[in-house]
């Protein structure tokens, strides 16, 4: 009995020796692997472990302090800028506290691209966009803070409804991405821009669908069990209706609804559904 319950204790010490085994970087590349992989939504239970963990060992440790705001920041938002006031004002203190750790360290472009970030969430783009920009005149060669900038402009377009703008953010998306493949970052994987791309494409005022269609198709090439990939299927089943490809629009909500079952999805395949009843009516026809 002695020996079963020392081996019981054993096997329950093992997880945390091999945790505490890894050290600050290694343990930071896995949170932020699994937060970009994720999107920052979802169950990222363990990113916020591995982060926790860095913070054990060391307190001052601005990434890690940075990514854990961020996720706080990133479920807010889905949400309308009145509904969240209240929530940015919770973590505001969090913010300026994390803001001064990056001043003390010298690390300037590192507090533009935050104040950038946080800025955003209060849909203040043109503060935004001024401090990414310095942010890439301090590190130019940044992916990063380019990804950041493109994404900026987007929602920019998206508040204002400026196609022009909305173009501008793809341009700088299509250009960060080169600047990845020559140089890869932790903080992006290459398949989050197409994701990143379509979800623009589709918030034009004409809509490419073909595009959209073809950008969450490269996306999901990566099967992932995620938010992003149930709605990347769950987007691509709406360019496929628009593109009167109603076949391929009720397989693409039928994969979205493997993935997580979610209402958007629901309705888009019932949506499928009745455009293919169209069709063999001969009332719609493909695009």
């Amino acid at each position: 009995m002695k020996i079963k319950i020392a081996a019981f204790l054993i096997c329950m010490m093992l997880p945390v020796v091999a945790f505490a085994a890894d050290d600050a970087e290694a343990l930071l590349n896995k949170a932020v692997d699994e937060l970009v992989r994720k999107g920052y939504v979802g169950d990222i239970s363990a990113a916020q472990r591995y982060l926790q963990a860095i913070l054990e060992q060391q307190p001052d440790h601005l990434e890690a302090q940075w990514q854990l705001f961020y996720i706080q920041l990133a479920s807010l938002t889905n949400t309308k800028l009145s509904d969240r006031a209240q929530g940015l004002s919770a973590i505001s203190p969090e913010f300026d506290r994390i803001a001064k750790l990056a001043k003390q360290s010298k690390k300037q472009a590192f507090l533009h691209f935050m104040t950038a970030m946080h800025a955003s969430y209060y849909e203040a783009y043109e503060r935004s966009l001024s401090e990414i920009e310095r942010a890439l005149a301090l590190e130019p060669q940044s992916v990063r803070y380019a990804t950041a900038k493109g994404r900026l402009l987007i929602g920019y377009g998206k508040r204002t409804k400026l196609d022009a703008e909305i173009e501008k953010g793809i341009d700088v998306l299509k250009k960060s991405r080169e600047l990845f493949q020559k140089e890869p970052s932790p903080f992006v994987h290459d398949e989050n821009y197409d994701f990143l791309i379509a979800d623009a494409i589709a918030t034009l005022s004409k809509p490419r669908w073909k595009e959209v269609a073809e950008h969450y198709r490269r996306f999901t090439e990566k099967p992932q069990a995620s938010f992003a990939y149930a709605f990347a299927w769950n987007n691509a089943s709406i360019a496929y209706k628009e593109l009167g490809e109603c076949d391929k629009a009720k397989e693409a909500a039928e994969k979205a609804l493997k993935v997580m079952k979610f209402g958007a999805a629901e309705s888009n395949k019932r949506y499928a559904e009745f455009c293919i009843e169209m069709q063999k009516m001969g009332l719609m026809v493909k695009k």
